[in-house]
């Protein structure tokens, strides 16, 4: 709507508007005005001044004119945002709830501490049954079999966890710590495993166990790679639910088959902890004396911690991480 003000309009003082004033009805968006004064009008000067604090043509809407605040975003859809990005990585934060940030610090506290403590429980409860080798005459032994294939393999027990969490490593590649890291460690237990057992043996081959001693060490790889596999699985099945953005069918296919490798690996690894756990039982009631079981359970500490430092540490912290992605 046009609106004509004429020449003749009371002015505000003496000012006199010469021309035309736009004025907007209620629905319209902007103001244009324009005003011509008099050069020699007497208040020239000071509304001069004040035209010039505006421009000439100014476009506002009607709420910027009239002063409204804009209405405040409400911070659900933020927060809705904010939690279904699945790029977010804030492990014990944002996106996960106190009782989710619980559950999985104890989760990850019983599969760093738990086999340690079976370990030891385990010595323990055979050194306090020992009957000595005529009572295993007796006895039958159900994991004779594993015996035998432990005397013969044990320190190479490790390979196969490993390598099949190297396999899953191609599709994972963040896992922690990575397969060569672990191979390094594990190549350190062993020369530390065989240069206490070249001391014990200089010392009198009745000083410790040394099977319950070269027990310790597959404890200790087993053990972490059990954590190890099952953190690679769990980063594996988030990326295989998460969106698929640029990958294929071939992308997909291999995040399975490294989904299988991990899990055979944890279990394949879980398997040789609970089978030397048990053999070292056996060991301890019928086959050493308790003084030799106790020798091999502290000098087998120095193995569990060299194995603790380097793979069952990071790969805990790996395995807290994950289950927070998920």
């Amino acid at each position: 709507m046009w609106c004509a003000v004429s020449n003749d309009a009371p002015p505000f003082g003496r000012l006199a508007f010469n021309g035309v004033r736009e004025v907007p009805d209620s629905n319209c968006d902007s103001i244009k005005c324009t005003f011509n004064i008099p050069a020699h009008s007497s208040v020239a000067p000071s509304h001069v001044r004040r035209a010039r604090s505006f421009p000439s043509s100014l476009h506002m809407s009607l709420r910027q004119r009239r002063g409204v605040e804009p209405s405040p975003v409400s911070p659900e859809p933020q927060e809705m945002a904010r939690h279904s990005d699945p790029h977010s990585r804030d492990p014990w934060g944002q996106r996960n709830s106190a009782a989710t940030e619980a559950f999985a610090k104890a989760l990850v506290n019983a599969v760093k501490w738990m086999p340690m403590v079976l370990w030891g429980v385990v010595l323990l409860a055979g050194t306090t049954s020992y009957r000595g080798p005529e009572a295993a005459a007796q006895a039958h032994f159900p994991l004779a079999w594993y015996d035998a294939v432990f005397v013969r393999f044990g320190p190479l027990f490790f390979l196969a966890p490993l390598g099949l969490r190297a396999f899953s490593d191609v599709a994972d590649e963040v896992s922690s710590p990575t397969p060569a890291r672990a191979l390094v460690v594990y190549a350190i237990v062993g020369v530390v495993r065989i240069g206490v057992y070249l001391i014990g043996v200089g010392l009198g081959s009745g000083l410790m166990s040394d099977h319950l001693f070269l027990g310790a060490s597959v404890v200790a790889a087993a053990h972490g790679e059990a954590i190890a596999c099952a953190a690679t699985a769990l980063r594996l099945v988030s990326a295989a639910n998460g969106p698929s953005g640029g990958r294929g069918r071939r992308s997909r296919v291999r995040i399975t088959i490294a989904l299988v490798a991990s899990v055979a690996g944890a279990c394949v690894a879980s398997t040789t902890l609970v089978l030397q756990c048990w053999d070292a039982y056996c060991t301890a009631a019928y086959f050493h004396a308790p003084r030799e079981t106790l020798v091999a359970w502290i000098l087998g500490l120095a193995l569990t911690t060299v194995a603790a430092i380097g793979v069952i540490l990071p790969a805990s912290r790996s395995l807290g991480y994950a289950i927070l992605e998920l």
